[in-house]
């Protein structure tokens, strides 16, 4: 594990959740899951529904987010969530919320809104089924 810090933020509509320097973090990303420590090549990208595991002061704390996007660019790291909860505070009920919201949004999606959204719901069912 690197000692190396970098600056990081993660943001949701509503509120910003972390913003600070830390050491790692561990994404689920929806060309495959990666870990990002200091100096990372540039990237950005979507995010699948899954946990996301922010590591402070060689500390973790893990979130568990519905989607977003992430972007890397020099010494920042930014994460903006659809949705982010700490894993402790994640419940079947939300995680049922969270798949029907994404079911009455396919009713009325394109073939390719279709095609991103029954990936999601798959996703969301597999960490449902986990709980």
């Amino acid at each position: 594990m690197s000692d190396e810090l970098f600056n990081f933020e993660l943001i949701t509509p509503s509120k910003v959740l972390i913003s600070g320097s830390v050491n790692s973090v561990s994404i689920q990303g929806v060309e495959g899951d990666m870990t990002i420590f200091a100096n990372h090549s540039p990237i950005a990208t979507a995010l699948r529904p899954g946990y996301l595991k922010v590591v402070i002061n060689n500390k973790s704390e893990n979130y568990f987010v519905t989607g977003g996007f992430v972007q890397i660019i020099g010494d920042e790291v930014v994460i903006l969530a659809e949705k982010a909860t700490l894993e402790s505070e994640v419940s079947l009920e939300m995680i049922d919320q969270t798949i029907n919201k994404t079911k009455n949004l396919m009713e009325n999606a394109s073939e390719l809104q279709k095609c991103v959204l029954a990936k999601k719901l798959n996703d969301l069912t597999i960490i449902k089924s986990q709980l």
